[in-house]
Protein backbone atom coordinates (compact mmCIF):
# COMPACT_ATOMS: atom_id res chain seq x y z
CA UNK A 1 0.00 0.00 0.00
CA UNK A 2 3.21 2.19 0.92
CA UNK A 3 4.41 1.61 -2.34
CA UNK A 4 0.60 2.87 -4.13
CA UNK A 5 0.91 5.98 -2.83
CA UNK A 6 4.45 6.50 -3.17
CA UNK A 7 4.03 5.71 -7.21
CA UNK A 8 0.51 7.89 -7.14
CA UNK A 9 1.86 11.21 -6.08
CA UNK A 10 5.33 10.75 -8.65
CA UNK A 11 2.50 11.28 -11.01
CA UNK A 12 0.42 13.57 -9.87
CA UNK A 13 -0.95 16.14 -12.56
CA UNK A 14 1.21 19.60 -12.58
CA UNK A 15 -1.00 22.60 -11.61
CA UNK A 16 -2.81 24.42 -14.70
CA UNK A 17 -0.65 27.40 -15.80
CA UNK A 18 -2.27 31.19 -14.98
CA UNK A 19 -4.15 32.77 -17.77
CA UNK A 20 -5.98 36.14 -18.20
CA UNK A 21 -8.79 35.46 -16.02
CA UNK A 22 -7.14 34.82 -12.63
CA UNK A 23 -6.14 37.24 -9.91
CA UNK A 24 -8.50 39.81 -8.80
CA UNK A 25 -7.39 41.99 -12.32
CA UNK A 26 -5.61 41.92 -15.43
CA UNK A 27 -2.99 43.19 -13.79
CA UNK A 28 -2.57 40.58 -11.17
CA UNK A 29 -3.27 37.94 -13.89
CA UNK A 30 -0.51 39.70 -15.99
CA UNK A 31 2.51 40.03 -12.96
CA UNK A 32 1.51 35.82 -12.90
CA UNK A 33 1.74 34.90 -16.06
CA UNK A 34 5.26 36.80 -16.35
CA UNK A 35 6.29 35.22 -12.62
CA UNK A 36 5.17 31.45 -14.53
CA UNK A 37 7.67 32.19 -17.18
CA UNK A 38 10.44 33.18 -15.34
CA UNK A 39 10.41 36.57 -17.12
CA UNK A 40 11.48 39.85 -14.94
CA UNK A 41 9.53 42.92 -15.26
CA UNK A 42 12.84 44.45 -16.87
CA UNK A 43 12.46 41.61 -19.57
CA UNK A 44 8.84 42.96 -20.23
CA UNK A 45 10.39 46.44 -20.59
CA UNK A 46 12.66 45.50 -23.34
CA UNK A 47 10.11 43.54 -25.00
CA UNK A 48 7.72 46.25 -25.07
CA UNK A 49 9.55 49.18 -24.63
CA UNK A 50 7.35 50.64 -21.77
CA UNK A 51 8.91 51.87 -18.81
CA UNK A 52 9.37 49.43 -15.77
CA UNK A 53 7.26 52.14 -13.48
CA UNK A 54 4.61 51.66 -16.18
CA UNK A 55 4.53 47.78 -15.87
CA UNK A 56 4.73 47.62 -11.82
CA UNK A 57 1.53 50.35 -12.27
CA UNK A 58 -0.36 47.86 -14.50
CA UNK A 59 0.44 45.12 -12.47
CA UNK A 60 -0.88 46.81 -9.03
CA UNK A 61 -3.93 48.59 -11.62
CA UNK A 62 -3.01 51.87 -9.99
CA UNK A 63 -4.43 54.13 -13.10
CA UNK A 64 -3.42 57.03 -10.78
CA UNK A 65 0.61 56.14 -11.66
CA UNK A 66 -0.19 55.83 -15.46
CA UNK A 67 -1.32 57.90 -18.31
CA UNK A 68 -4.11 58.61 -19.55
CA UNK A 69 -7.10 55.67 -20.36
CA UNK A 70 -6.00 55.15 -24.15
CA UNK A 71 -2.39 55.10 -23.79
CA UNK A 72 -3.18 52.71 -20.49
CA UNK A 73 -4.80 50.48 -22.87
CA UNK A 74 -1.98 50.46 -25.62
CA UNK A 75 0.48 49.23 -22.49
CA UNK A 76 -1.76 46.39 -21.53
CA UNK A 77 -2.01 45.67 -25.50
CA UNK A 78 2.03 45.41 -25.48
CA UNK A 79 1.94 43.86 -22.29
CA UNK A 80 -0.42 41.01 -23.06
CA UNK A 81 1.56 40.30 -26.84
CA UNK A 82 5.07 40.19 -25.06
CA UNK A 83 3.71 37.63 -23.16
CA UNK A 84 2.19 35.37 -26.35
CA UNK A 85 -1.83 36.26 -25.38
CA UNK A 86 -4.19 38.25 -27.35
CA UNK A 87 -4.13 41.75 -26.61
CA UNK A 88 -7.84 41.74 -27.36
CA UNK A 89 -8.63 39.86 -24.41
CA UNK A 90 -6.46 41.27 -22.25
CA UNK A 91 -8.22 44.93 -22.75
CA UNK A 92 -11.72 43.11 -22.47
CA UNK A 93 -10.58 42.14 -19.09
CA UNK A 94 -8.76 45.33 -18.19
CA UNK A 95 -12.42 47.08 -19.38
CA UNK A 96 -14.52 44.76 -16.85
CA UNK A 97 -12.16 45.73 -13.97
CA UNK A 98 -12.14 49.24 -14.77
CA UNK A 99 -15.09 50.28 -17.01
CA UNK A 100 -14.91 53.79 -19.30
CA UNK A 101 -15.65 56.90 -17.47
CA UNK A 102 -14.98 59.77 -19.98
CA UNK A 103 -12.48 60.64 -17.98
CA UNK A 104 -10.60 63.25 -20.32
CA UNK A 105 -6.96 62.75 -21.70
CA UNK A 106 -4.94 63.09 -18.82
CA UNK A 107 -1.24 64.71 -19.66
CA UNK A 108 1.49 62.18 -19.61
CA UNK A 109 2.90 61.64 -16.35
CA UNK A 110 6.19 63.43 -15.66
CA UNK A 111 5.64 66.31 -18.15
CA UNK A 112 5.73 69.35 -16.12
CA UNK A 113 3.09 71.77 -18.60
CA UNK A 114 4.53 75.23 -19.48
CA UNK A 115 1.87 77.97 -19.33
CA UNK A 116 2.53 80.33 -22.45
CA UNK A 117 3.20 83.43 -20.97
CA UNK A 118 2.30 85.88 -23.73
CA UNK A 119 -1.62 83.65 -23.91
CA UNK A 120 -1.96 85.40 -20.46
CA UNK A 121 -0.70 88.75 -21.99
CA UNK A 122 -2.86 88.63 -24.89
CA UNK A 123 -5.87 87.50 -22.54
CA UNK A 124 -5.25 90.61 -20.65
CA UNK A 125 -5.22 93.02 -23.75
CA UNK A 126 -8.45 91.45 -25.22
CA UNK A 127 -10.27 91.80 -21.31
CA UNK A 128 -9.36 95.61 -21.37
CA UNK A 129 -10.13 96.32 -24.91
CA UNK A 130 -13.67 94.78 -24.49
CA UNK A 131 -13.58 97.11 -20.94
CA UNK A 132 -12.88 100.25 -23.17
CA UNK A 133 -15.13 99.71 -25.44
CA UNK A 134 -18.19 98.84 -23.04
CA UNK A 135 -17.65 101.77 -21.33
CA UNK A 136 -16.99 104.17 -24.40
CA UNK A 137 -20.78 102.80 -25.46
CA UNK A 138 -22.35 103.42 -22.25
CA UNK A 139 -20.83 107.48 -22.00
CA UNK A 140 -21.74 107.75 -25.57
CA UNK A 141 -25.53 106.37 -24.69
CA UNK A 142 -25.60 108.93 -21.64
CA UNK A 143 -23.98 112.22 -23.92
CA UNK A 144 -26.86 111.38 -26.17
CA UNK A 145 -29.78 110.88 -23.77
CA UNK A 146 -28.70 114.28 -22.17
CA UNK A 147 -28.78 115.99 -25.39
CA UNK A 148 -32.13 114.71 -25.96
CA UNK A 149 -33.67 115.77 -22.68
CA UNK A 150 -32.06 119.48 -23.12
CA UNK A 151 -34.64 122.20 -24.96
CA UNK A 152 -32.58 123.00 -28.14
CA UNK A 153 -31.79 126.62 -28.26
CA UNK A 154 -33.95 128.88 -30.89
CA UNK A 155 -32.79 132.47 -29.83
CA UNK A 156 -30.08 133.34 -31.72
CA UNK A 157 -27.89 135.51 -29.81
CA UNK A 158 -27.09 139.11 -31.79
CA UNK A 159 -24.29 140.69 -31.00
CA UNK A 160 -24.07 143.69 -28.21
CA UNK A 161 -23.92 146.73 -29.64
CA UNK A 162 -22.40 149.78 -27.25
CA UNK A 163 -25.26 151.93 -26.02
CA UNK A 164 -25.52 155.29 -28.06
CA UNK A 165 -25.15 158.97 -25.75
CA UNK A 166 -27.12 161.72 -25.77
CA UNK A 167 -30.50 162.09 -26.26
CA UNK A 168 -32.00 159.84 -28.30
CA UNK A 169 -34.61 161.07 -31.26
CA UNK A 170 -37.38 158.53 -32.76
CA UNK A 171 -38.81 159.48 -36.20
CA UNK A 172 -42.24 159.39 -37.71
CA UNK A 173 -44.16 156.03 -37.89
CA UNK A 174 -43.76 154.01 -40.81
CA UNK A 175 -47.39 153.47 -42.30
CA UNK A 176 -48.63 149.39 -42.56
CA UNK A 177 -47.48 148.18 -45.72
CA UNK A 178 -50.08 148.13 -48.72
CA UNK A 179 -50.27 144.58 -50.55
CA UNK A 180 -49.91 145.63 -53.94
CA UNK A 181 -52.79 142.96 -55.43
CA UNK A 182 -55.44 145.50 -52.98
CA UNK A 183 -58.79 145.67 -54.72
CA UNK A 184 -60.06 149.10 -55.75
CA UNK A 185 -61.76 151.06 -53.03
CA UNK A 186 -64.98 150.98 -52.96
CA UNK A 187 -66.61 154.23 -53.78
CA UNK A 188 -70.21 155.04 -53.26
CA UNK A 189 -72.18 156.25 -56.25
CA UNK A 190 -71.87 160.27 -56.30
CA UNK A 191 -68.82 160.59 -54.35
CA UNK A 192 -66.52 160.25 -56.67
CA UNK A 193 -67.82 163.86 -57.93
CA UNK A 194 -67.16 165.02 -54.81
CA UNK A 195 -64.19 163.89 -53.91
CA UNK A 196 -62.71 164.91 -57.36
CA UNK A 197 -64.09 168.64 -56.24
CA UNK A 198 -62.18 168.50 -53.27
CA UNK A 199 -59.38 167.79 -54.69
CA UNK A 200 -56.60 170.61 -54.21
CA UNK A 201 -55.43 172.64 -57.38
CA UNK A 202 -51.89 172.69 -56.75
CA UNK A 203 -49.06 171.11 -54.49
CA UNK A 204 -48.76 172.48 -51.47
CA UNK A 205 -45.06 174.06 -50.45
CA UNK A 206 -44.92 176.07 -47.30
CA UNK A 207 -46.79 173.49 -44.88
CA UNK A 208 -43.72 171.20 -44.50
CA UNK A 209 -40.41 172.56 -43.26
CA UNK A 210 -39.04 169.14 -45.84
CA UNK A 211 -40.09 171.15 -48.63
CA UNK A 212 -37.51 171.31 -51.46
CA UNK A 213 -36.92 174.55 -53.31
CA UNK A 214 -38.98 174.87 -56.22
CA UNK A 215 -35.25 175.74 -58.31
CA UNK A 216 -34.19 172.26 -57.28
CA UNK A 217 -33.33 169.70 -60.04
CA UNK A 218 -34.03 165.59 -59.65
CA UNK A 219 -31.07 163.49 -59.06
CA UNK A 220 -31.61 159.39 -58.63
CA UNK A 221 -30.96 158.70 -54.76
CA UNK A 222 -32.19 154.86 -55.31
CA UNK A 223 -34.51 152.55 -57.59
CA UNK A 224 -36.17 154.41 -60.25
CA UNK A 225 -39.60 152.57 -60.91
CA UNK A 226 -41.87 152.85 -63.64
CA UNK A 227 -41.18 154.01 -67.54
CA UNK A 228 -40.04 156.85 -68.93
CA UNK A 229 -42.07 159.92 -68.45
CA UNK A 230 -42.23 163.48 -67.36
CA UNK A 231 -43.53 163.30 -64.20
CA UNK A 232 -41.39 162.14 -61.18
CA UNK A 233 -42.10 161.42 -57.68
CA UNK A 234 -39.45 160.68 -55.20
CA UNK A 235 -39.86 159.64 -51.46
CA UNK A 236 -37.58 162.40 -49.26
CA UNK A 237 -38.09 159.78 -46.28
CA UNK A 238 -39.35 156.14 -45.98
CA UNK A 239 -43.23 156.13 -46.94
CA UNK A 240 -46.30 154.18 -48.77
CA UNK A 241 -47.17 155.70 -52.88
CA UNK A 242 -49.91 154.32 -54.70
CA UNK A 243 -51.10 155.03 -58.18
CA UNK A 244 -54.31 154.89 -59.85
CA UNK A 245 -55.25 154.23 -63.15
CA UNK A 246 -58.24 155.93 -65.12
CA UNK A 247 -60.14 152.60 -64.62
CA UNK A 248 -59.30 152.94 -60.94
CA UNK A 249 -56.89 149.74 -61.14
CA UNK A 250 -54.21 150.03 -58.94
CA UNK A 251 -50.59 150.38 -61.38
CA UNK A 252 -48.10 150.90 -58.16
CA UNK A 253 -48.43 150.17 -55.08
CA UNK A 254 -45.08 150.26 -53.06
CA UNK A 255 -43.28 150.89 -49.30
CA UNK A 256 -40.57 153.33 -50.70
CA UNK A 257 -37.16 153.69 -48.98
CA UNK A 258 -35.81 157.65 -48.99
CA UNK A 259 -34.02 157.88 -52.62
CA UNK A 260 -36.93 155.71 -54.29
CA UNK A 261 -38.36 157.26 -57.33
CA UNK A 262 -41.35 156.40 -59.20
CA UNK A 263 -41.71 157.95 -62.86
CA UNK A 264 -44.76 158.40 -65.40
CA UNK A 265 -46.33 160.22 -67.83
CA UNK A 266 -49.25 162.53 -66.87
CA UNK A 267 -52.07 160.14 -68.38
CA UNK A 268 -55.66 161.50 -67.73
CA UNK A 269 -57.33 160.00 -65.23
CA UNK A 270 -54.06 159.01 -62.96
CA UNK A 271 -54.28 159.85 -59.40
CA UNK A 272 -51.49 159.45 -57.05
CA UNK A 273 -52.47 158.59 -53.29
CA UNK A 274 -49.92 158.84 -50.39
CA UNK A 275 -50.61 159.07 -46.28
CA UNK A 276 -48.24 161.67 -45.47
CA UNK A 277 -47.79 165.11 -46.29
CA UNK A 278 -44.17 166.58 -47.75
CA UNK A 279 -42.80 163.60 -47.89
CA UNK A 280 -42.85 162.46 -51.80
CA UNK A 281 -41.37 165.44 -54.04
CA UNK A 282 -42.46 166.07 -57.32
CA UNK A 283 -40.33 166.86 -60.09
CA UNK A 284 -41.83 167.81 -63.95
CA UNK A 285 -39.09 167.57 -66.67
CA UNK A 286 -36.81 167.15 -63.91
CA UNK A 287 -37.38 170.41 -61.99
CA UNK A 288 -38.85 170.25 -58.65
CA UNK A 289 -42.61 171.60 -58.16
CA UNK A 290 -43.70 170.77 -54.76
CA UNK A 291 -44.52 168.07 -52.71
CA UNK A 292 -47.50 165.54 -52.40
CA UNK A 293 -50.24 166.47 -49.41
CA UNK A 294 -51.80 163.24 -48.05
CA UNK A 295 -54.43 161.76 -49.32
CA UNK A 296 -55.27 161.65 -53.37
CA UNK A 297 -53.69 164.39 -56.21
CA UNK A 298 -55.63 164.11 -59.43
CA UNK A 299 -52.09 163.92 -61.90
CA UNK A 300 -53.80 167.09 -63.80
CA UNK A 301 -52.55 169.24 -60.80
CA UNK A 302 -48.78 168.38 -61.24
CA UNK A 303 -48.74 169.28 -64.51
CA UNK A 304 -50.35 172.67 -64.07
CA UNK A 305 -47.82 176.08 -64.53
CA UNK A 306 -47.10 177.10 -60.83
CA UNK A 307 -49.00 180.48 -59.54
CA UNK A 308 -47.03 183.35 -59.91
Amino acid sequence: MAEEGERDAGTAAPAPAPDLQDGEHVGDALRAIRVARGLSVADIASLTRIRPAYLEAIEALHLQDLPSRPFTIGYIRAYAQALGLPGDVAIARFKADDPDRNDALRPPVGVRRMADPRLRLMMLAGLMILSAILVWNLVRRGTLNEEGRRPASIVATAPVEAAPTGAMVLGAPLPAPVESNAPPPYLTPGLEAELSAALPEGLIATEDPTLLDLGETFAPRGRVHGAAGRVVLQARRPTTLIVWGPDRSAWFARQLAAGEAYRTDPVPGLSFETVEAGVIAVYLDGRARGVLPAGITRGSALTRPPPA
